[in-house]
């Protein structure tokens, strides 16, 4: 009986057909590609507290997923619930404040801006601003409520959609806690088959760094909140507590706390409490330069990374692939290094 051989031709016609199916698969499940890949940071992130919570309920692994889903429910939405119900119970307030502000009138520039660097520039503009009226205000802010209003018609989809991509990611980490440990061993052995020791070490070390740019990423912004709140509730500002919320989302989309504290330290300056606005002027740069150093150094701690290999991946790929890209850039450029060491010491 003659074997059969496959020549040029038939490898061509294979390797066509195996491309066609994973361009086929990837199309496929190219919709539900974000809530998987941020399922399997968040399983790969949180898998030591999960089994530690499994030990506690008694080796009893459903209970441990339940509570885990109920935490991640509530560490996400809860913030958010929180600022939008603060924001319509205060409506009528908000909108008060703002014809108020718009009536005036408005306070004159302090006498120690003009001692400043440029101050005598900045003291003029605030003067001209002041002697303006309040038609000539509401005229100049009238567009941008417009456009304002434009843009939220326009996201409201998008809202929506991400509140479903939000549910099904929680519904995968579930599917994922379940079935972690074959999930890990199918994956330790395609890497293996794929590319020998080299791609499973790679493996490893992906998922090491994961877990260590998570624990930097929510421990920094936890911390960062809560002493972001405390410096608004020691300079008086109102509604601190929806504002540290509000900072801890920032902390973890990788913005910062600056959005929340710069607005209210114009606050403060703009009702004349000069000590207090620069104090907590000072507090916000020292936080901001702490979330700067602090982040790279548990990431690096977490996963024995390169500082300057850490920061570059995490900065590099938040430009590059938007919030993912915190984790993706820095796994990639852990990957390239430890791969090409291994090959330098080889040869």
């Amino acid at each position: 009986m003659r074997k059969h051989r496959s020549g040029p031709i038939s490898n061509a016609i294979l390797l066509a057909c195996v491309l066609a199916l994973v361009v086929g698969a990837l199309a496929v499940l190219r919709p539900f590609l974000p809530s998987i890949l941020w399922a399997t940071i968040i399983v790969v992130a949180t898998w030591p507290i999960m089994l530690r919570l499994q030990k506690l309920f008694g080796g009893r692994r459903s209970l441990a997923i339940v509570a885990m889903s109920c935490g991640l429910l509530v560490a996400v939405i809860g913030p958010v619930v929180l600022l939008l119900g603060t924001l319509v119970a205060r409506l009528p307030e908000l909108r008060d404040l703002g014809n108020r502000l718009l009536a005036g009138p408005w306070p004159g520039p302090p006498g120690w801006l003009a001692r400043l660097p440029y101050g005598t520039q900045l003291a003029a503009q605030w003067q001209q601003a002041v002697t303006q009226g309040p038609d000539y205000w509401a005229a100049y802010i009238r567009p941008y409520v417009g456009t304002s209003a434009v843009w939220l018609s326009q996201h409201v989809g998008t809202i929506g959609s991400i509140t479903l991509e939000f549910l099904l990611t929680l519904v995968l980490v579930a599917v994922f806690y379940l079935h972690g440990e074959s999930l890990a061993t199918q994956v330790r052995q395609l890497a293996r088959r794929v590319g020998g020791t080299r791609a499973e070490e790679g493996t490893v070390l992906a998922g090491q760094t994961m877990r260590a740019i998570a624990a930097g990423v929510v421990l920094t912004a936890l911390l960062q909140s809560i002493l972001g709140g405390c410096g608004l509730w020691i300079a008086g500002i109102p509604a601190a507590g929806v504002l540290t919320s509000f900072m801890f989302m920032l902390g973890v989309m990788q913005i910062g706390p600056l959005p929340v504290l710069v607005p209210a330290v114009l606050w403060l300056m703009f009702h004349q409490h000069l000590s207090a606005g620069v104090a907590l002027a000072v507090w916000a740069a020292l936080l901001s330069i702490g979330d700067s150093l602090l982040r790279p150094w548990l990431i690096q701690r977490g996963a024995k990374l390169p500082f300057i290999l850490v920061l570059g991946g995490v900065l590099g790929g938040l430009l590059a692939f938007g919030i993912a890209g915190i984790f993706i850039g820095p796994i990639l450029l852990a990957v390239l290094q430890r791969l090409m060491a291994r090959w330098v010491e080889e040869d």
